[in-house]
Parts: C-alpha cells; sequence; structure tokens
C-alpha cells in the first residue's frame, strides 16, 4: 500500500525534529560551558583579590595545640615493655 502525504512536508518532520534537538543539546552544553568559565574566573578573582589583602593573624582556640607540643621539653615515656 502506498502511503498518501497531502505534499505539506509531512514527510520532513522527522529530520526537523531530529535537527531541533541536537541544536538544543549543543545550545545547552555551550552554555553550560560558558557558565563554569565564568564561575570559576569569578573564584579565581575573589581568591587573588583575598590573597592579595594584608594578612591579619588572628588567634585561632586550636593555636595552642601546636604550641603544646612545641613547649614540652621531655621526651614522651617509651611504650611497652622492652626485652
Amino acid at each position: 500500500m502506498e502511503t498518501m502525504t497531502c505534499g505539506c512536508g509531512e514527510d520532513r518532520i522527522p529530520g526537523v525534529l531530529a535537527r531541533g534537538m541536537v541544536t538544543l543539546a549543543l545550545t545547552g552544553l555551550t552554555v553550560m560551558a560558558l557558565t563554569a568559565c565564568l564561575l570559576g574566573g569569578v573564584l579565581w578573582a575573589v581568591t587573588w583579590w583575598r590573597d592579595r589583602a594584608p594578612a591579619e593573624r588572628e588567634e585561632s582556640f586550636f593555636d595552642g595545640f601546636g604550641r603544646w607540643e612545641e613547649e614540652r621539653t621531655e621526651p614522651p615515656p617509651p611504650r611497652g615493655g622492652g626485652s
């Protein structure tokens, strides 16, 4: 049986849909890549700007732990029973 078409281009619909999907996918990938580059640039600029600022030393609660280890003068006792 022969299919009847009305000559209005319905035989081209699958091709148009396929090209539209490819265009949509490529556009999405391009937008995502540009967004990643933009966010990477902003992050680099923020870290560069923050590292450029004069560092003010702030006392932290955890700073004392390192100093306690340095201030000990005697070595720790050996563990276990030596033979």
